[in-house]
């Protein structure tokens, strides 16, 4: 049985790798900003004792430290970084507007580049131990082929294009400096999936997309660190 900690996992895509994840049989440790309202974690929590629901802010630095220190010596065998925010959704045109050369909310920026970048990387600084305890020793970037300069012939959403750029940036730096410890670091594209941030314009269900998902993830390995893939296991250009 692995343990994955999900980043985000009181809805969207974290909400489901929880649900496959537990019903996979899997141990899970969801987290969330508010554990008190995630009503659909909370009745998971009724039906699996191998899920445990844990508060985390990745805007603040002592609500990770307080993760952290809870978690000590708890082997994580898939550290799924998966909370991210677009400020709306790709599918409304005000929002992506937000993030245009000429009405840029700078606010929203530093607020995208903190929940999908900074927050994530402190996470991984603070629970690096529990990875190398583990069996699997896997981090999982949750990116998006919005993070892909290759791929960019739209512009658009320049702030959290941004922010997924800087990520799968990290997800190479870490798995060169990882690779040591036998740690595995894979950025993973999700598709145009209909969740808040995607709108229902999206070409994936929400359960697809992680069936799919979690298909490519069960075959990962050491030779597959430093990759940006999509849910088909397909390389996405950087």
């Amino acid at each position: 049985m692995s343990t994955y900690l999900i980043t985000g996992a009181n809805r969207g895509l974290g909400l489901e790798h929880t649900k496959q994840a537990l019903a996979a049989g899997e141990r899970v440790i969801a987290t969330c900003r508010q554990p008190e309202l995630a009503t659909e974690l909370i009745l998971l929590s009724e039906q699996y004792a191998r899920l445990s629901i844990e508060q985390l802010d990745l805007a603040k630095g002592e609500s990770i430290a307080s993760l952290v220190k809870r978690l000590h010596n708890t082997p994580i065998d898939f550290l799924f970084n998966i909370a991210g925010m677009f400020g709306g959704s790709w599918g409304n045109t005000a929002d992506v507007q937000r993030q245009s050369l000429l009405n840029m909310d700078y606010d929203l920026w530093h607020e995208i580049m903190q929940a999908n970048v900074y927050g994530h990387f402190e996470l991984i600084a603070g629970l690096l131990s529990n990875v190398e305890q583990s069996t699997a020793k896997t981090i999982l970037m949750m990116s998006s082929d919005l993070g892909s300069i290759t791929n960019n012939t739209l512009g658009m959403a320049h702030a959290y294009r941004a922010s997924k750029a800087a990520l799968n940036m990290l997800t190479k730096g870490l798995s060169v400096e990882l690779a040591t410890k036998n740690i595995t670091v894979v950025a993973l594209a999700p598709g145009w999936v209909k969740t808040d941030l995607g709108g229902e314009g999206g070409h994936w269900e929400v359960d697809d997309s992680v069936r799919h998902q979690r298909e490519v993830i069960v075959t990962l390995t050491p030779a597959d660190n430093g990759k940006f893939i999509d849910l088909q296991g397909k390389a996405v250009s950087w």
